[in-house]
């Protein structure tokens, strides 16, 4: 959708970025791998209609995409370090010249993580905070981990025509600044907030009508499988969802032999 394809979205171990044409080469690739295919009960494309799609998605108000980037493999150079010599932002040190496709960055070119922003936007990494980042998608297109979706649709039933599974979620979670045990009690605060927010006016009219969303999540590296990430990637943009979009309701669709994808939403989100 066009209202997030100029907004990038800053969490602790990852960032999402707005599915651009510079993303295409690797997640096609991604798309040609079968137990990805699979996974996402997808089929495979050619990349003129990848092209398309990407294109039709970012005019589509009802689709709301992001790349996952991961923070252990972005190169950025610092104060101390020439463009020979960078440093992962949360990982050892590298040779600049040791990885292909591996690009430096100026830190001012990185959104820096939700702790190092304080109540009144500045961060302890630059003063005040950096509003654009210009270099942030041809430059990282290394960093590509898999993506994140929302599909926004009018309120229905928790099961869908055909009866497949669906697990629902119609609360909202505060993402920097809950437990897991306040989950619960911060999104329907959200909601609570959103709804008192008319000056009062109940009208079905005054209402948006988008208010659920599919949420949908892949990780196409393996090597950043298994490692807790779908938790605060699925949290972080359910937070923006029901801040932005309005999405009062989220649901997904898990094949019953997808048991990692069913641990993620029903013992770790509490989806129901």
């Amino acid at each position: 959708m066009k209202s997030n394809y100029e907004l990038c979205l800053s969490g602790h171990r990852c960032i999402l970025v707005p599915y651009r044409p510079e993303h295409l080469p690797n997640y096609h690739e991604w798309m040609q791998d079968p137990h990805l295919l699979e996974a996402t009960a997808s089929e495979p494309l050619s990349m003129e209609e990848e092209i398309e799609m990407q294109k039709e998605w970012m005019e589509d108000e009802r689709k709301c995409t992001f790349i996952i980037l991961a923070r252990d493999l972005i190169l950025i150079v610092t104060e101390q370090n020439d463009a020979k010599d960078p440093i992962q932002i949360d990982g050892k040190k590298e040779n600049a010249e040791g990885g292909e496709g591996n690009r430096a960055l100026d830190i001012e070119d990185i959104p820096p993580p939700p702790h190092l922003i304080d109540e009144n936007g500045d961060t302890g990494i630059i003063a005040g905070t950096k509003k654009s980042y210009p270099n942030l998608t041809e430059m990282t297109t290394h960093a590509m981990i898999g993506d994140i979706n929302l599909f926004l649709s009018e309120e229905e039933s928790e099961y869908d025509s055909d009866g497949a599974l669906q697990q629902h979620h119609q609360i909202h979670h505060n993402f920097h600044n809950s437990h897991p045990g306040d989950r619960n009690r911060n999104l329907l605060r959200i909601c609570d907030d959103f709804n008192n927010s008319s000056d009062g006016n109940s009208k079905a009219t005054s209402k948006p009508k988008l208010t659920q969303a599919e949420l949908d999540i892949m990780i196409a590296k393996p090597s950043h499988r298994h490692k807790n990430l779908g938790t605060e990637l699925c949290l972080q943009i359910m937070h923006y969802g029901a801040s932005n979009l309005h999405i009062r309701r989220y649901f997904v669709k898990i094949h019953e032999s997808n048991t990692s994808s069913l641990k993620l939403f029903r013992d770790k989100l509490g989806f129901v």
